[in-house]
């Protein structure tokens, strides 16, 4: 079964995908199944379902993080009552996806990995040790507090970029040992680190890891804060994994810095194409960076680390309003190719997820990019990606971890093969 809405304004689209992004978009209600998933062993989401029970409580309920569905791929479990989708049981105890009174295919879910189990020499946790499970991608962020969350321009406004709900210091940065304004990763916190990535990597159950973190105002300081972590988690892994560093923009020799201490690739996410809106959302980049220095510093990696080997993360939908100046849709897909485009002739990876309003932001629910939007950017990019025999390098994302993204999922299913990773 296909919903109609997207199937009757997409019908070149492969069905799968199509799936896909009714998960993403429209998510599934609450029901009992979805709390048997997390009960029976599935990977937990980081928001549990919060129920208000008759005496006024609130009750919060483990649901799963990720969906798998047939053929590999992974989808956000984004629970939304209003959803017509739901999530019951299978006869056979399994997985079924409902929409209204219709079986739509079965479904089943990442599960928790092994390594969860362990435990550091203090008796910390993965999550406590700064690693999450992300499919089959093992994401490291030591250090999530964001230094543009702390700095204000002339007017009092601040300078994080709009669309972040991330970032503030609070008390998971201060468990990591990370405080305002310091460069370097607390000691402890990498001896942790390296432990949960030793014991991970031993499993078989990952393939890459992806190194992230809030973000300082000095790409210098960026790069000496980072290059420890990078250091870490190749001494941890050995040749096991791939070690990806997802680091703010830094200058060229930096990246290089990366690479000798055992970085395999990086990814420098500029947010947006589009020169206006980058300075209208991403105040704190186009500031202390620069829109101009980032790009340079994504084509100086590629010198580094070698073509398909760098990439960059973009928001698609900050093009269409406030605070960025506004521009049609039609405009939007325009500037979104021609980004596209630049950065797969430079051999840099462009990868595009869609606006979430998140409260805490500077975008409200409504402002959000429309499902059959965001499908047609998609296919656009993938259009630019097959003209240059270009698909996305299982190194960034794959089938396994590509959660909130349609990239892979266009690629296996119209047959532009995958790289090795």
């Amino acid at each position: 079964m296909i919903f109609p809405g997207l199937h009757e304004q997409l019908p070149d689209v492969p069905p799968q995908v199509l799936w896909k992004t009714e998960l993403l978009f429209r998510g599934v209600r609450f029901t009992e199944a979805l709390a048997q998933a997390a009960a029976q062993g599935a990977a937990p989401n980081f928001w549990p379902y919060c129920k208000s029970t008759d005496d006024g409580r609130r009750q919060y309920i483990p649901v799963p993080y990720l969906f798998r569905l047939d053929g590999g791929s992974v989808a956000r479990v984004r629970v939304d009552d209003s959803s017509p989708l739901e999530v019951r049981r299978a006869a056979g105890q399994g997985f079924m996806l409902w929409h209204g009174d219709q079986a739509v295919c079965a479904i089943d879910f990442v599960p928790a990995h092994a390594w969860h189990s362990f435990r550091t020499r203090d008796g910390l946790t993965q999550f406590e040790a700064g690693v999450e499970q992300l499919g089959d991608m093992l994401v490291v962020n030591v250090a999530p507090g964001c230094e543009y969350h702390r700095v204000k321009d002339d007017g009092g406004r601040s300078l994080r970029c709009g669309f972040c709900a991330y970032g503030r210091f609070g008390q998971r940065s201060a468990a990591l040992g990370q405080a305002p304004g310091r460069v370097a990763p607390d000691p402890d916190t990498l001896a942790r680190l390296e432990e949960v990535l030793a014991y991970a990597a031993q499993t078989g159950e990952v393939r890459h890891v992806y190194l992230t973190g809030g973000s300082l105002l000095d790409p210098a300081q960026e790069a000496e804060r980072f290059l420890p972590v990078v250091e870490t988690a190749r001494r941890a892994v050995g040749d096991r994994l791939r070690v990806t560093c997802g680091s703010g923009a830094v200058d060229p020799a930096d990246s290089e810095r990366y690479r000798q201490a055992g970085a395999d690739s990086c990814c420098y996410n500029l947010e947006v194409w589009d020169e206006e809106t980058f300075r209208a959302t991403c105040p704190g980049k186009a500031k202390f960076v620069g829109r101009q220095r980032w790009i340079d510093a994504l084509l100086g990696a590629v010198e580094v680390f070698g073509r398909s080997n760098v990439g960059s993360a973009f928001v698609a939908g900050l093009e269409l309003g406030p605070p960025a100046p506004g521009m049609p849709p039609e405009r939007m897909l325009e500037s979104i190719a021609e980004g596209a485009a630049f950065f797969l002739d430079s051999g840099i990876v462009p990868l595009y997820s869609p606006l979430w309003p998140m409260q805490g932001t500077a975008y409200q629910p409504e402002d959000g990019l429309s499902p059959e939007l965001y499908v047609r950017l998609e296919m656009e990019v993938y259009r630019l990606r097959a003209e240059r025999g270009f698909p996305v390098p299982e190194w960034l994302i794959c089938p396994g971890c590509s959660y909130m993204l349609l990239e892979v999922d266009l690629d296996r299913a119209l047959g532009l093969a995958l790289r090795e990773a």
